[in-house]
């Protein structure tokens, strides 16, 4: 009798263990993460939207946050907002949010409502979850920011008619001290928008540049940011200045998900160095209370020497080269075909870079 049972024992086992390997053979494989990417990081992108968004699918990502859609024609990339959230389905992933922009202006309440209206009413044909707004200039007083905020609000109510969420997207900007306060612009941003209406996407590299620690805001906003741009100097994790296990950790803690990997064009130090000051006086202008026209005088000061050619991207000039003013990081200024080609092929390699260690990484879901 015991030999029987010991014989039944073993077939079981064995019967088990082709079954496993079987349903391996069969393609089963444990589920994929809740990986998102900002196509900003695809520099080039439009040139080839099938071809980048197949490699997308492959690195694997599964939702996107996109940078393209076009408040003037209401396409995104060339398409219609259906046709284009179709394409991205055709390819395993889905359309769940979008950095956008319409008009903002606080004298004109009734223009903005209406155009953001029609910005929502894009997006939902394409399903997304979220609309942000990926950068603003705000009044460079408590008063202006508070006008501004009750406008956002309104624009934040506009989307929920439709069913989005509408929110704001950081730089180091706004971890500028707000001008006779005590108020970084980030607190006086969140503290004066309706938890309900307006909602915040940490991007965790910025909130870093600007001075701050992002796991500390993640502590003390848990219910307002719903969204993290995952972020390092190029690729993710590359630098080891950034504690990603900590920041998802404590997001997850706060019952958020949602995250997308963003990443600039690769540049040569000298561009890296020129972008951070920009940036640096960009968050200068913004604690002055100044103005986009301030900004837009900064810009121009670090225009290229049109008697300099820029390095090729990644690489470092030439030993004879002239020092070059002001040259512009990727993506900035005029687009030869072969450079765009060559930047197409550079980003989507960081992009898989990043999707590599994000996936060999336990504490990203």
């Amino acid at each position: 009798m015991n030999l029987m049972k010991n014989f039944f024992c073993l077939c079981v086992v064995a019967a088990m263990t082709l079954f496993v390997s079987a349903s391996s053979l069969s393609g089963a494989t444990a589920p994929k993460k809740h990986m998102g990417v900002q196509v900003y990081s695809v520099k080039g992108f439009e040139t080839d939207i099938p071809g980048s968004l197949k490699k997308l699918a492959d690195y694997g990502y599964t939702v996107l946050e996109i940078a393209n859609y076009d408040a003037k024609t209401g396409l995104v990339g060339g398409y219609k907002p259906d046709e284009f959230a179709a394409l991205v389905k055709k390819y395993g992933m889905e359309v769940i949010s979008s950095h956008a922009r319409a008009k903002f202006d606080v004298k004109d309440e009734a223009g903005t409502l209406a155009a953001w209206g029609k910005v929502f009413d894009d997006h939902k044909l394409m399903g997304c979850k979220y609309v942000v707004l990926p950068m603003n200039m705000w009044a460079g007083t408590l008063d202006g920011v508070k006008a501004e905020c009750s406008l956002m609000n309104k624009i934040g109510d506009e989307a929920n008619k439709r069913g989005i969420k509408f929110g704001y997207h950081n730089h180091n900007l706004e971890f500028a001290t707000l001008a006779n306060t005590n108020l970084l612009y980030e607190d006086a941003l969140i503290t004066n928008t309706d938890p309900d209406k307006v909602f915040f996407e940490l991007d965790v590299y910025w909130i870093t540049i600007g001075g701050q620690d992002p796991v500390a805001y993640l502590k003390k906003y848990p219910t307002r940011y719903k969204a993290l741009h995952i972020k390092d100097e190029y690729v993710v994790g590359a630098t080891g200045k950034i504690n990603y296990e900590a920041i998802f950790n404590q997001f997850y803690k706060n019952g958020q998900q949602d995250w997308f990997v963003e990443m600039e064009g690769k540049m040569t130090k000298e561009q890296h160095d020129q972008s951070m000051a920009m940036m640096e006086a960009m968050k200068q202008i913004q604690s002055k209370g100044g103005t986009m026209k301030d900004i837009m005088d900064q810009m121009a000061k670090n225009r290229p020497n049109p008697d300099q050619k820029p390095a090729p991207q990644g690489t470092a000039p030439g030993k004879d080269a002239k020092p070059a003013q002001g040259t512009p990081p990727p993506g900035m200024g005029p687009q030869d075909p072969k450079v765009v080609a060559e930047q197409l092929k550079i980003s989507l390699d960081g992009l898989k870079e990043s999707a590599d260690y994000l996936l060999k990484s336990d504490f990203a879901k």
